[in-house]
Parts: structure tokens; C-alpha cells; sequence
């Protein structure tokens, strides 16, 4: 039997890009509230991989 989401890179194969806010921000914040946890899902490690999150902090577009 297979299962899709029992390697960490297809747990999250769904959601391959980053639809949130930028991390960190107001707006991320207001959906997030457990940072510890949302450092260790799928979509947190990917962003870091891809370089949108770089030492815990937002590396990617800045929305006004």
C-alpha cells in the first residue's frame, strides 16, 4: 500500500507554493498563532528550502 504523505517532501503535495501572508507579518500573525508549530509543517520547511524564509525571517516579496 502506498501512502502519499509518509515522506516529509509529500505531506503538503497539494500546496507546492506560499498563498499566506508574508511570515511574521500582521496578517500572518492574525492566523497563526503557534509559531513553534508552524515551524515544523510542511509548508514552513519548504519556504525555507525555496529561500523564502531565511534564519526565521521573511526573504521573500514584501507586500505594502
Amino acid at each position: 500500500m502506498i501512502n502519499i504523505d509518509e515522506e516529509p517532501m509529500n505531506q503538503d503535495w497539494v500546496k507546492q507554493g506560499w498563498d499566506l501572508p508574508p511570515y511574521k507579518s500582521k496578517a500572518f500573525r492574525s492566523i497563526v498563532s503557534n509559531l513553534s508549530k508552524f515551524r515544523k509543517l510542511p509548508i514552513y520547511k519548504m519556504a525555507v528550502r525555496n529561500g523564502l524564509i531565511k534564519n526565521d525571517k521573511w526573504t521573500g516579496k514584501k507586500i505594502p
